[in-house]
């Protein structure tokens, strides 16, 4: 099990190396899975989830507003935190700014899960500026220079949009009277829209995912999966239900 972001779907950037990956596990009677929050679980297993009760899914739109201020230096630098916004464009351009890791995992895993056909996927990377001080855990972000990374991926189906998803990582968010949330929309039949405040919280809940994914991939057979081929982990709260899986 590993919980590095392109893991969740390794087949989504590198299809070389997941065919490598297929055929070792195989060899050596293991399964292997890569699980997280963010990507694996908020960005599209949820979103999985919900669509259960679709008849039909026309569009998806996910949205995850995170704080970054209790986050350190090494993090703050990949989202361009305290740059100028000519700092975070050449940041951008060079690779050292990021932003999030994952979303074409997530939407390879959203389209693969609903067959929703995405054929192409575009990302951008904007900077949040900040219009006053926002406080960090040893940083304060002046009004001007960048409080965080805007995050944006869109899968199509020929010309057609059919995801696209969202990630504002910035500091202090509430400083400026936004709040932070997970928000989901499913345009379709039914539409199905769902939103969590507070963030779902990604250093624990990664932890119980991690824990709670354990007894469905020490059963799943040999090979690389990816959490939409599993049974849907659940908290395990007592013997009986290690017993029932």
């Amino acid at each position: 099990m590993s919980i590095a972001e392109e893991m969740s779907c390794p087949e989504a950037q590198n299809p070389d190396m997941a065919k490598e990956l297929d055929e070792l596990a195989k060899q050596h009677g293991v399964s292997v899975v890569g699980v997280g929050v963010n990507p694996g679980f908020v960005l599209d297993h949820l979103v999985v989830a919900l669509s259960s009760g679709s008849q039909e899914v026309t569009h998806i739109e996910a949205r995850r507003v995170n704080d970054l201020a209790p986050y350190g230096q090494t993090v703050l630098r990949t989202q361009g935190v305290g740059t100028t916004p000519e700092e975070f464009k050449a940041g951008v351009a060079d690779g050292s700014i990021v932003g999030h890791v994952g979303f074409p995992e997530s939407i390879r895993l959203i389209s693969d899960a609903l067959g929703l056909g995405v054929d192409s996927i575009e990302q951008r990377i904007e900077p949040i500026i900040a219009k006053v001080a926002r406080p960090a855990r040893d940083r304060t972000v002046e009004p001007g220079q960048v409080a965080g990374c805007n995050h944006t991926a869109v899968g199509r189906r020929g010309d057609e949009e059919v995801i696209r998803l969202i990630h504002p990582q910035q500091v202090a968010p509430e400083a400026e009277g936004q709040e932070t949330g997970d928000f989901i929309t499913i345009t379709g039949v039914p539409d199905i829209a769902m939103s969590t405040g507070p963030e779902i919280a990604g250093g624990t809940a990664t932890a119980g995912i991690c824990v709670n994914t354990i007894p469905r991939i020490v059963t799943a057979t040999p090979g690389l999966k990816r959490i939409i081929d599993l049974p849907s982990p659940c908290a395990l709260m007592g013997p009986s239900a290690y017993q029932r899986r």
